[in-house]
């Protein structure tokens, strides 16, 4: 990963200072600077200051010298490089950490108004629908892609510039301690948990460990800020503190302060009513099928509120949100409504994208079709995790149901047919062979049908579809 510092160049005295390492000019005589941080050694020039890392199968050490004959001049590092000349080396304790260091002075040097956001599903969506809501009064920097990690989101901070007034970063985690590095270094006015899924079970244990993770979010949250919580899961049931303020938003408990209700299709999307503590909004409209994006639209009109925006700019920022790439993308191909959701998979997102393939089929009448692919890190609850998202397929009554990697093609597809699916219905594929597979549902396939493609990312499912299409079109 690559980033252009959005302040401008800054020298290797400097950043030494404020990561408090130490510089060694190894036969490098002018003071050096830099306009760009990398980690990735291929994309290091003579703009750049690469970042040596540590990784559990590559140390970025080791390509120091290859940096330099790409022309680099400056590198942090945790240990000196041999027989390397011609570069500025801050030596520091901890790669990573110099990195949040010189990510907290960017964000120093700004004023700007600062939404974190995290939770098991819906992050990313709810990332984009509160940019898009903020786009229309604030000069926004937002995190791109998935640059949510301990690295990629301290490297976003980079970018940001004197030319923001307010940004939107994402957090996302594999274990406890990893949110609250975070927030610390982004300090947020405001942070938002969209909920407690079962995603990280197998590192985290339970679903309670995981709420602990996500709560992390609260670490750097700034005094006086506003944390909003998913008030229909148990889990964030009652939270407060004398240090920040805490709203709850929902679609079944009405003792939220932010209630949507009133729910109902529309041909673009999703419409309903909300009621906050100030006033009710009639007929809020989003080009998101699925009821499930009420909870990403209602945060968002809610932080929009907050930051003391109209209604009018709030509305037009949630209608100018259209999903892209693999997050439940809609579009038609040969006659064939696909809806792309194969970025990432949970129980909880599995069940809400059948929901929309329900939707979507009932309002184009054409027959619904799905390819399940494995769940990634669910422990050992996966075999009955993936047992219920088939038993809830089975419950709306799809015309097909094909399989994609061992645990669905067993799992899933067991608790498929033991709700009410026949096993002529059922493709399974335990295999991952998108060819095969392709060439199965393309038997299958006609125009009209409506066709759901979703799995953890890992099982790259989009393959199959991507086979699909190519024949299709």
């Amino acid at each position: 990963m690559k980033i252009r510092l959005g302040l401008g160049r800054l020298a290797a005295d400097k950043v030494a200072s404020i990561c408090g390492g130490t510089l060694y000019s190894v036969a490098c005589e002018n003071k050096v600077v830099f306009e760009s941080v990398c980690t990735d050694s291929r994309e290091a020039d003579n703009t750049s200051m690469f970042v040596a890392i540590r990784g559990e199968r590559v140390d970025g050490h080791s390509f120091i010298s290859n940096v330099v004959k790409q022309g680099c001049r400056c590198v942090i590092a945790e240990r000196i490089p041999l027989d390397v000349k011609g570069i500025a080396v801050i030596l520091v304790q901890d790669s990573v950490r110099a990195i949040r260091d010189i990510a907290e002075y960017v964000k120093s040097q700004v004023d700007i108004k600062t939404v974190a956001i995290t939770g098991s599903v819906g992050k990313t969506t709810t990332k984009e629908f509160v940019s898009a809501v903020l786009d229309r009064k604030y000069k926004l920097y937002k995190t791109a892609g998935n640059f949510n990690s301990t690295i990629g989101m301290p490297m976003s901070m980079l970018e940001l510039s004197q030319k923001n007034d307010a940004a939107v970063f994402e957090m996302g985690m594999s274990g406890l301690g990893e949110i609250e590095y975070m927030s610390e270094a982004a300090k947020p006015d405001v942070a938002i948990i969209t909920n407690i899924g079962s995603s990280h079970l197998e590192a985290l244990g339970s679903r309670e460990n995981i709420c602990r993770a996500k709560m992390e979010i609260t670490a750097g949250l700034k005094d006086g800020g506003t944390l909003f919580l998913n008030g229909d899961e148990p889990l964030l049931a009652g939270h407060s503190s004398d240090r920040y303020n805490t709203l709850y938003f929902g679609m079944k408990n009405e003792a939220c302060d932010y209630f949507a209700s009133n729910i109902r299709s529309a041909e673009q999307g999703i419409v309903f009513d909300m009621r906050t503590p100030v006033a009710e909004y009639k007929n809020i409209a989003i080009n998101l099928a699925g009821a499930h994006n009420v909870y990403n639209a209602m945060v968002a009109f809610s932080v929009g509120l907050k930051m003391n925006m109209s209604e009018a700019q709030i509305r037009e920022g949630l209608l100018s949100y259209v999903p892209a790439g693999m997050r439940q993308n809609i579009y038609e191909v040969g006659g064939v409504t696909v809806i792309e959701d194969c970025y990432n998979a949970s129980p909880e997102s599995m069940n809400a994208a059948i929901n929309v393939l329900g939707d979507t089929a009932k309002r184009n009448g054409g027959r619904m079709i799905a390819l399940l692919g494995d769940m990634k890190e669910l422990g050992d609850t996966s075999p009955a995790l993936h047992a219920g998202v088939g038993s809830y397929l089975a419950q709306q009554h799809p015309d097909f149901l094909f399989t994609y990697g061992e645990l669905s093609s067993k799992n899933l597809a067991d608790g498929a047919a033991a709700n009410g699916m026949s096993e002529k219905q059922i493709f399974r594929s335990p295999v991952t062979d998108a060819e095969s597979v392709g060439k199965k549902l393309l038997g299958v396939l006609k125009s009209g049908d409506v066709l759901l493609v979703k799995a953890s990312r890992s099982i790259a499912a989009e393959n199959v579809l991507n086979y699909v299409k190519a024949q299709l079109v």
